[in-house]
């Protein structure tokens, strides 16, 4: 808690902290006062003038300039013991120590809670990250393996055009060839009609 010497204001740095907040434990000034109390966050902070502080940073009741020794568990707020008999008469209370203790001890399992809960949401998040890296690794398994196939189909046709290619290459180059020797045996048979022509001629 900050210790009454502390007289300027811990937000401006400049001001004179005449307002103490209680629940921030900070000294503000009355203008850093007003900014706070805006906030959504600290709109039902309690603030006490600086002057109700004691040496040691404890603060007072405003009201009866006792120190606040209990925690009025009704009003959820800080009172003396001339409260208890007053306004607060009748409300339920703890030791200021136990109260503070207890709020530690929430605050503890909070954050463990919190923790817990935030190590859970990354796990979560880790094994949805994996499990997406995995989804994707599939499914470029299988277009390269719908790929692959494809490929192979395409080579396998192509293969089978080429070979049939081939044999008709192969059927139509013997018909020529036969074709070819057909017509030389022709022009040696004509070439012989004709040397035994001229040879009768000459008889």
């Amino acid at each position: 808690m900050a210790q009454a010497a502390s007289k300027t204001c811990e937000i401006c740095m400049s001001a004179p902290g005449s307002q103490y907040c209680l629940d921030c434990e900070q000294y503000y000034c009355e203008n850093c006062k007003l900014l706070h109390k805006r906030q959504k966050s600290s709109t039902y902070h309690q603030f006490q003038h600086a002057s109700g502080l004691i040496p040691e940073g404890k603060s007072r009741c405003g009201q009866h300039k006792e120190e606040f020794t209990l925690m009025c568990n009704t009003c959820n707020v800080p009172v003396c013991t001339s409260c208890v008999a007053g306004k607060h008469n009748g409300h339920k209370f703890s030791k200021m120590v136990d109260a503070i203790a207890q709020l530690r001890g929430e605050n503890e399992t909070l954050i463990h809670d919190k923790t817990n809960e935030a190590n859970q949401d990354i796990a979560k998040i880790e094994d949805n990250l994996k499990s997406f890296e995995n989804d994707v690794e599939s499914v470029i398994k299988a277009i390269t393996d719908q790929g692959n196939m494809i490929k192979s189909m395409v080579d396998k046709s192509v293969a089978q055009m080429i070979a049939l290619v081939k044999e008709q290459s192969k059927k139509e180059k013997a018909k020529l060839t036969k074709s070819l020797s057909a017509a030389k045996s022709t022009l040696v048979a004509g070439q012989n009609l004709d040397k035994r022509r001229r040879d009768l001629d000459k008889t």
